[in-house]
């Protein structure tokens, strides 16, 4: 018989009776993966990251579940550097990456025109076609992304072959 000391046991009951509603939808949690993912796939300009141990990035939602599975991310690494996630209203300057979920909201960063050249991702159809760097589709049969590879390399930013292999669509 396994002995469980009483510590790891409760524990183990308080996480399996935590509410399902703290924990962020499964679609919002695979977009915040993907996310992650991408950033740690791609090579970021040098200036973009010069002076700094954090990697910024910002994000405009308007799902609740979404903005927390993104921020769930902070405090993760990319490389050395520490992913800081912040609310886009909150922090203009500085972002690194720029997440967006709707057309409005990508045109109102765009508007701003505080935010500098992040790589920007987004997760509504037709993202890289408004100028974005890389769009997710999240569909029955699992994730699918599109790269903007021209948007990216003009803003100087270098993209794994082995992110660009998994793309369903590369825009040159």
């Amino acid at each position: 018989m396994v002995r469980l000391p009483l510590a790891a046991l409760l524990l183990a009951i308080a996480c399996l009776c935590r509410p399902a509603a703290a924990q962020p939808a499964a679609e919002e949690a695979v977009r915040a993966a993907m996310v992650f993912n991408f950033l740690k796939f791609t090579e970021f300009p040098a200036e973009a990251v010069a002076d700094t141990q954090r990697l910024r990035l910002c994000y405009s939602v308007g799902e609740p579940a979404q903005a927390e599975a993104l921020a769930a991310l902070s405090g993760r690494r990319i490389g050395s550097r520490e992913l800081a996630v912040v609310r886009l209203d909150e922090h203009r300057d500085n972002c690194q990456v720029l997440y967006v979920d709707s057309r409005q909201r990508w045109n109102a960063a765009l508007e701003s025109r505080g935010i500098g050249t992040p790589l920007t991702i987004g997760s509504y159809r037709g993202f890289v076609a408004d100028g974005g760097m890389i769009e997710m589709d999240l569909q029955n049969d699992g994730t699918r992304f599109e790269i903007n590879l021209a948007q990216a390399r003009l803003a100087h930013f270098h993209m794994s072959p082995q992110l660009l292999r998994l793309a369903r669509r590369i825009h040159e």
